[in-house]
């Protein structure tokens, strides 16, 4: 768990609390939101709590709750006005009694998880009947990942290493001359990944109905080389296609 926390460390502070600045995902996260009223909504993986609030003020929900590993993230939550809880919910269940929460968001938190079943079925005990599930992860079988494997190269959401991040074509953009052993000292991060497919079938095992699924554009260090134009293109053209998606949003709800 500790590892697990120092990794979570890294993402506390830095959501913006501005709508212009939000990842596409957030803003596609958010418009569904605004198209309820929900009373109480909880944020798992809520870090800093910024987005949570933004969640909140999306369906005038009277209260927003979260939970966070990191000790410094959950502060930061609660003082923004999240009733945030820390723990591991790898490990440890939800403090919150049945059919609690009219919605659960958890965006990019399912693919660091060991144990994403115990995660889902704390999930779908803390819903409402009727109750909103939405979560976001990225895509094993986006384009991007499927050009890469045809060439040879890692699927951009896997790292074959817990050091060094090796063997994805951004490297190769990246580094001047290639060498497997340049790689960019990094932290195991990713340990399910999901297809599409996989992901909508696992939610059916935990009795979740698919509402919707969208796609969503990444920001990623491609935009930063001069094959910027090229990604920015393709990823406009798939994010309308969930199953090529660097990215998907699912909309569940409980069964």
């Amino acid at each position: 768990m500790k590892s697990k926390k120092k990794y979570a460390e890294k993402f506390v502070g830095i959501t913006p609390k501005d709508y212009e600045e939000l990842e596409d995902r957030q803003k596609k996260v958010l418009d569904i939101f605004s198209r309820y009223k929900f009373e109480r909504i909880l944020d798992v993986g809520c870090g800093d709590g910024n987005f949570s609030v933004l969640l909140k003020e999306a369906c005038k929900a009277k209260e927003v709750y979260g939970i966070e590993i990191s000790e410094k993230g959950a502060e930061m939550a609660r003082k923004n006005g999240v009733k945030c809880y820390q723990l591991d919910v790898d490990e440890e269940d939800f403090p919150f009694e049945d059919n609690y929460f009219d919605a659960v968001t958890a965006l990019e938190l399912i693919e660091h998880l060991f144990d994403p079943d115990h995660f889902l079925e704390e999930v779908y005990r803390v819903l409402k009947p009727e109750g909103i599930f939405v979560l976001s992860t990225p895509n094993l079988a986006s384009i991007h990942n499927r050009i890469a494997l045809l060439f040879g190269y890692q699927p951009f959401s896997m790292n074959p290493s817990h050091r060094y991040r090796v063997g994805h074509i951004t490297e190769i953009f990246n580094l001047h001359k290639f060498n497997p052993d340049d790689g960019v000292k990094r932290e195991a991060d990713h340990i399910h990944l999901f297809t599409l497919k996989a992901l909508k079938m696992l939610l059916h095992r935990y009795n979740f109905k698919i509402v919707k699924v969208y796609g969503a554009k990444v920001k990623t260090n491609i935009l930063k080389s001069k094959f910027a134009k090229i990604f920015e293109v393709l990823e406009t053209i798939v994010s309308k296609n969930p199953s090529f998606s660097l990215q998907v949003i699912v909309m569940a709800k409980k069964g």
